[in-house]
């Protein structure tokens, strides 16, 4: 049931997400190759080694080590494009880095999730992801309702443009009973480790926005495009963990959904804090250049 629910309000994420983005939104990596490369580079591949590099620090195995790098696999996530407005950062390069990583990690997640679960699995966790057909699923529930959207939009997109707004805010009402329902399918096991598994996902989201900005400055970047690779960088897709954790056709495990569905709570409050943060200090500055 979970994982129907789950399924269900990813597809219309990604179908909400599709119904505002165009062709233009890809093809902007070639007109902006040095701020995408960096972002990109972030998010598929750096920020996966910060997931390995804190698991294995932290002495992690198991099902929390997997939640972990499962999370720092998934592409960005529709959440960073409202945060980078927010923040008044590049618009248009998170847009561009959340569509072109969720093509790129339908391929490189299930390879790189093997690699994960060969390092950190222990004696009660044994599990693969067949190659084929996990890529075959995430295209299913990822790709192919993205595309659908920016049909829609093409041909109608005042349409497109009311409805993207519903089905937002249906996936918002439905999310919660995602995370509560991974939690109760744990028998309460969550729960006992709630501060642990809280102070890492916290400890992740920071380390991601500090990598970003890291990212953006070596980069030379300009402030704007800094602040979104903090912000891409540091938003991942946790619903799509939390489906690929729980499904009966993947991984089939709600222990491994812990640490997504958990980390879909924190991410949105540090977020918040930063972006806030990072406007008042934007307002000092101005204010005085006054």
């Amino acid at each position: 049931m979970i994982s129907t629910i789950a399924t269900g309000v990813l597809i219309l994420l990604m179908f909400g997400m599709g119904m505002g983005l165009t062709l233009d939104d890809f093809r902007r990596v070639v007109k902006i190759p040095k701020a995408a490369f960096a972002g990109l580079l972030g998010q598929l591949l750096l920020l996966p080694l910060l997931g390995f590099t804190l698991c294995a620090s932290l002495g992690l195995t198991g099902e929390v080590a997997l939640g972990v790098m499962l999370l720092t696999l998934c592409p960005g996530g529709v959440l960073s494009n409202l945060f980078t407005l927010l923040a008044r950062g590049d618009v248009a390069l998170s847009v561009t880095m959340t569509s072109i990583s969720s093509l790129v990690t339908v391929f490189t997640l299930p390879i790189a999730m093997n690699l994960s679960m060969l390092y950190f699995s222990d004696s009660s966790t044994q599990l693969s992801l067949p190659l084929i057909k996990t890529a075959l699923q995430i295209m299913v529930i990822t790709i192919i309702p993205v595309s659908l959207g920016m049909l829609i939009f093409r041909r109608a997109p005042a349409f497109a443009q009311r409805a993207r707004h519903w089905v937002r805010w249906g996936c918002m009402v439905f999310l919660p009973l995602v995370i509560i329902g991974v939690f109760m399918q744990n028998d309460g096991v969550w729960f006992t480790h709630f501060l642990q598994l809280g102070a890492l996902t916290i400890t992740l989201n920071v380390l991601s926005i500090i990598l970003g900005l890291s990212l953006g400055k070596l980069a030379k970047l300009n402030a704007k495009q800094t602040r979104t690779l903090s912000i891409e960088v540091g938003a991942q897709n946790a619903i799509l963990g939390v489906t690929i954790a729980i499904s009966p056709f993947l991984l089939n495990n709600a222990k491994i959904a812990m640490v997504p569905s958990l980390y879909g709570v924190t991410m949105v409050a540090t977020l918040a804090i930063y972006v806030a943060l990072s406007n008042r200090l934007q307002n000092r500055v101005s204010a005085d250049a006054l």
